[in-house]
């Protein structure tokens, strides 16, 4: 299987919105997006699902990604993608799913290296807004998966 982690796109300042939950992209982010899920496409991701959390900015993310990659699927947002979820919660997901699936993950930092660091059983530096990985996921438990792309570089 291949899980594409991607952070959200920039969003405005908490000095815009006081709710973290409300926070939405920039014009900046927004932008982003765009380009991420042209990268996407460029490198023939078809994602069978996409996944995101449900704070705003990673909504809006996964939508712009997905409008771009023509997924017709319902954009899942899913409560165990939040900047400190467990990554357990995330494997226990992914374990449910044929070898042969593409899936789409947006979430936040630190989450995503972690999620990324988990699975690839090395330490991932931090994603920027908007960045992307493809890991081909072996197995789960133990977690085997293999680096194949990052976005940008």
């Amino acid at each position: 299987m291949r899980v594409i982690l991607i952070r959200h796109g920039d969003a405005v300042s908490s000095m815009v919105s006081f709710d973290d939950r409300a926070r939405y992209l920039s014009d900046a982010g927004r932008r982003q997006a765009a380009a991420t899920g042209q990268a996407l496409a460029a490198r023939g991701v078809t994602p069978s699902q996409v996944w995101c959390s449900p704070l705003v900015r990673a909504v809006q993310t996964a939508e712009l990604i997905v409008a771009t990659l023509g997924f017709e699927g319902a954009v899942a947002a899913r409560d165990d993608l939040f900047p400190d979820s467990p990554i357990e919660s995330l494997a226990r997901a992914l374990a449910q799913l044929d070898d042969d699936e593409q899936i789409v993950v947006v979430g936040h930092q630190p989450f995503m290296s972690a999620a990324a660091s988990e699975l690839l059983g090395c330490s991932v530096g931090g994603f920027v807004t908007g960045a992307a990985c493809c890991l081909r996921v072996k197995g789960l438990f133990p977690h085997q998966a293999e680096l194949e792309w990052r976005w940008p570089h």
